[in-house]
């Protein structure tokens, strides 16, 4: 595989995060299924992206457990932070994609390492 191609690819994989329902996690998945052996570029944007999306989703289910626990006064607590979040998930989401077009790997720093 070329690496424009490469490059390509591993941008998609970091801009799905701007898409709706499951596909941040859907789209990114089947890329690196399909590629993570033919490419280690791809192979390395792939986790990357993937973790960063599950941590996501696993933070966003956390914080509607927890409003519901608290009968919806937890939402005064997690609406300032899931705007913070999404802020800092927007920017980490570009410098990602930028890396990739740039031939570079990114790790997120807000990233739980689910798959290895």
């Amino acid at each position: 595989m070329d690496t424009r191609t490469e490059k390509v690819l591993a941008m998609i994989l970091h801009l799905s995060a701007f898409l709706s329902g499951v596909f941040p996690i859907v789209i990114p998945l089947i890329i690196w299924l399909l590629k993570k052996d033919e490419s280690q570029f791809i192979n390395e944007h792939g986790k990357s992206a993937l973790n960063f999306q599950l941590t996501m989703l696993i933070i966003g289910a956390g914080a509607i457990v927890f409003t519901l626990f608290t009968f919806g006064l937890g939402a005064f607590i997690l609406i300032p932070l899931a705007i913070i979040l999404g802020l800092f998930s927007l920017i980490f989401v570009i410098i990602a994609t930028i890396n990739a077009s740039g031939g570079l790997l990114y790790k997120y720093p807000i990233s739980i390492e689910l798959i290895k």
